[in-house]
């Protein structure tokens, strides 16, 4: 219970907080930046993680960030389910598909 309190806190400070940072900005930039917002996120839940020892990981992490891409985002939950699957395992949706039979062609 005590953590569903403080996840509602923190979804309730951040949808909060981000129209009240986008009311101090100029109208002309708003668009720029959420469009900025978007793209960054889109980018960071397509390109994977970087190692932890490469270069690019400081631009990994700022990419993400500017994308609002943190906590229980995409990339978080494909990244914790690779980890869950093991070589060769498949959800069960993809084997049905790949054991269909091939419909001849005439």
């Amino acid at each position: 219970m005590k953590q569903t309190l403080l996840t509602s806190a923190k979804v309730s400070g951040l949808a909060a907080a981000i129209p009240m940072l986008l009311g101090a900005v100029p109208e002309a930039w708003e668009h720029l930046i959420c469009t900025l917002i978007v793209v960054c996120g889109a980018i960071s839940t397509v390109v994977p993680v970087p190692h932890a020892g490469s270069a690019w990981m400081v631009a990994y992490k700022i990419l993400s960030v500017a994308g609002l891409n943190f906590g229980w985002a995409a990339n978080h939950l494909a990244a914790a389910a690779s980890t869950t699957l093991s070589g060769g395992d498949t959800d069960s949706k993809n084997t049905a598909v790949a054991q269909a039979p091939k419909a001849e062609a005439s």
